[in-house]
């Protein structure tokens, strides 16, 4: 029986390594027939889409903004792209971003309350966001109107100002069940229901970039990109940037009893490599050369779902549910986290953060100073308001 059991095992482990090997053949099969150089990708949809979404996977990464200032600045996309979306600003911040981008000289201090204000309510801090709007500003500087890049906040506004209790910050959190078709219909406002050839990129995280993922129950989880999906058909374009990705793995309480705008302390999750590294691998085997995948007809595609609806998801969900391709920019250990602002740290903005996270905090305010090393608010905004430069993604346990 002994003797039994350990060629099963041999044979289990040879048919999980021979499953693998196909599967990576594949991967590399597909990469070398159907991969195209990045930014020549996207011209290449443009010529068929309107809007092409783009899933960052993590707000915080640095080389998806790398590459999205390579669009802008592409002589062969110059006057192509009129609308840069973005959801992590609000719309109450798009007077302020005009006057930016019309601004005669690159004033970045007309920004500051647009980064102040966040959902968090301790600043948008990431520098990758300043930097495109300084890249555009530099793009549409010596261009005449019609061939200006617009960049437009969709995100449904926070009003800081009305917001003196938990109960009230609560109210504002309740309005986000509807965020999604908040973004959606200012993008297609300013799209002009895609009648008029404008053309536009829509920069967010995952939760609004999945096309098409059901439930067990064959229901949609609607979200932006969904809402375009379904209703107006072959009008958008989604594209997921490779990074780590988010794996669920079971729902648990907040240890506050208070709930987060992302929702992520309310369930236990780590990332993953996509396929146990099989994707990597292939990429590895192309040169890690940067690289853009059609998930149609690919075994790309064909990867079975991974991400925020996983636990509740209809079986037999692929990648190809939730995204049309991928962008390989670099391997998993060459990427990084922007580095952070200190810019928007005013002595204005120090009295109002400690408002805020009081209110946020409440008994917990005392606690949440020493879990940061901290002894008094003083001690936290100073060290708070330090630049933070750009480090190496570590979200992998290997």
């Amino acid at each position: 029986m002994k003797v039994l059991s350990i060629l099963a095992a041999l044979l289990f482990g040879y048919s999980i390594v021979n499953g693998q090997s196909a599967s990576l053949k594949k991967y590399s099969a597909d990469i070398k027939h159907y991969g195209k150089e990045p930014v020549e990708f996207v011209e290449g949809t443009l010529n068929q889409y309107d809007l092409i979404v783009f899933d960052d996977a993590l707000h915080s990464a640095y080389e998806p903004f790398v590459f999205y200032n390579q669009l802008i600045n592409s002589p062969s996309l110059n006057g192509r792209i009129n609308y840069i979306f973005l959801e992590v600003i609000n719309t109450t911040a798009q007077p302020l971003i005009d006057s930016f981008l019309n601004a005669s000289t690159k004033d970045t201090t007309i920004l500051i309350k647009a980064f102040q204000d966040d959902y968090a309510g301790t600043g948008w801090r990431y520098q990758t966001y300043l930097d495109l709007f300084t890249t555009v500003w530099e793009h549409n500087h010596h261009l005449p109107d019609s061939l200006r890049i617009n960049v437009i906040g969709v995100n449904p506004p926070i009003y800081w100002e009305a917001i003196h209790t938990w109960q009230d910050y609560e109210l504002f959190q309740n309005t986000l069940s509807t965020r999604d078709y908040f973004m959606y219909l200012e993008i297609l406002k300013k799209m002009q229901n895609f009648k008029m050839g404008k053309k536009g990129l829509f920069l967010c995280n995952t939760r609004h970039a999945y096309k098409n993922i059901k439930n067990a129950e064959q229901q949609l989880y609607w979200n932006t990109t969904t809402f375009f999906s379904q209703r107006n058909p072959g009008k958008v374009f989604s594209i997921r940037i490779h990074n780590v990705t988010l794996s669920i793995q079971s729902v648990k309480k907040s240890e506050t009893g208070r709930k987060s705008t992302d929702g992520l302390n309310e369930t236990i999750y780590n990332w993953v490599k996509m396929d146990n590294g099989l994707w990597d691998t292939a990429f590895a085997i192309n040169n890690n050369k940067p690289v853009a995948i059609p998930f149609a007809k690919t075994a790309f595609g064909k990867t079975k779902y991974v991400g925020n609806h996983m636990l509740n998801v209809n079986p037999g969900t692929t990648m190809l549910d939730a995204y049309d391709a991928l962008i390989f920019l670099a391997p998993l250990n060459n990427l990084h986290f922007s580095a952070q602002l200190n810019y928007i740290f005013t002595p204005q903005f120090k009295p109002e953060l400690q408002r805020r996270l009081m209110l946020l905090k409440g008994n917990d305010f005392d606690k949440f100073l020493k879990d940061n090393n901290c002894s008094t608010f003083d001690e936290y905004f100073t060290k708070t308001s330090q630049y933070v430069p750009i480090t190496l993604n570590n979200f992998l346990k290997e």
